[in-house]
């Protein structure tokens, strides 16, 4: 008896672990969805139980794209009971920040339940703007590498693809951020490896990006390029002609103004010298005059002075 006793106890224990068990099975729906900016979005956290409320039962975490990082929101107020075994989650007003993978998280009985998650790709849907990137210096090596990036789309949203002459290539496509900040936007570049021949045979080459239904393609026309760059380049090398041609000039006026000037001063300084030494031979010959002309005078009144007693 108090075998099967034992028995019937471990089968109820098994029983009731596996219920307990398939009660905290947690399923979120819908796995992914888009919506568009100022739209709102819906998130279910749907039980194999029945639950009394959601408020406390449940809590939502959201996993930065771009960090990976793990947060709890806080608008706890925005959860709703749906049903007697669904909770909702509402985001009103979505914005581009609002984009994740979110999860709904219970705990119950000391034991923490993780949902399978909710990717949320929030759009404005822009027109994707793209950019083809090459180096003319590498033109000259074989494959000639190229890159076409892609700019204002969610990277997931576009196929990116190059088509050069008639002829279609894919290459290889990566998603990286702008920066290392919150409002940082996730952008796309494709890569490609032109073959020397099709670099030199074909002029045209596109970068093809289908969105919403729609391709927008950016062309780059391989003469006009290196057209331009010559141009470039012999237009710098002009320039620093230009201004080496004008520099020296400057120079050489520079030079002989400073030559004249300096002759002026010399031939000024000669002038001046040459009136003092003629001021000086000028007033010598004065000075021997007038004592002179003095001394001729005395004789004279002294023998007048001598003729008047005479004649007393």
């Amino acid at each position: 008896m108090g075998t099967v006793q034992s028995c019937w106890m471990l089968l109820w224990f098994c029983i009731s672990a596996l219920h307990t068990t398939l009660s905290f099975i947690v399923t979120q729906s819908p796995a992914l969805t888009y919506v568009s900016v100022g739209h709102s979005i819906e998130l279910r956290c749907v039980f194999d139980q029945t639950v009394m409320y959601c408020y406390s039962l449940v809590s939502w975490y959201k996993v930065n794209p771009r960090t990976g990082e793990l947060t709890l929101l806080r608008f706890q107020s925005n959860i709703s009971m749906y049903n007697d075994k669904t909770c909702i989650l509402t985001i009103k007003e979505a914005t581009l920040k609002d984009s994740g993978l979110y999860y709904c998280i219970s705990q119950q009985n000391s034991l923490t339940i993780i949902g399978n998650g909710t990717n949320v790709i929030v759009t404005d849907r822009p027109t994707p703007k793209l950019s083809i990137l090459y180096s003319p210096q590498e033109t000259v090596i074989s494959p000639v590498p190229l890159q076409c990036v892609v700019t204002g789309v969610v990277p997931s949203q576009v196929r990116v693809f190059w088509m050069i002459g008639q002829k279609e290539h894919t290459g290889w496509t990566e998603s990286a951020w702008t920066n290392a900040t919150d409002s940082a936007t996730e952008f796309t570049r494709a890569h490609l490896s032109v073959p020397a021949e099709e670099w030199t045979r074909d002029d045209e080459i596109q970068c093809i990006v289908k969105y919403n239904s729609e391709n927008f393609s950016k062309t780059l026309m391989r003469w006009e390029s290196e057209q331009i760059c010559s141009w470039l380049m012999y237009g710098g090398c002009g320039a620093v002609f230009l201004t080496m041609v004008v520099t020296a000039i400057i120079s050489v006026c520079l030079y002989r103004e400073m030559r004249a000037t300096k002759t002026s001063k010399g031939l000024t300084r000669k002038d001046a010298h040459h009136k003092i030494l003629n001021y000086d031979k000028q007033s010598t010959p004065r000075e021997d005059s007038s004592s002179v002309m003095y001394s001729s005078v005395e004789p004279c009144i002294s023998v007048e002075k001598h003729a008047n007693p005479s004649k007393e």
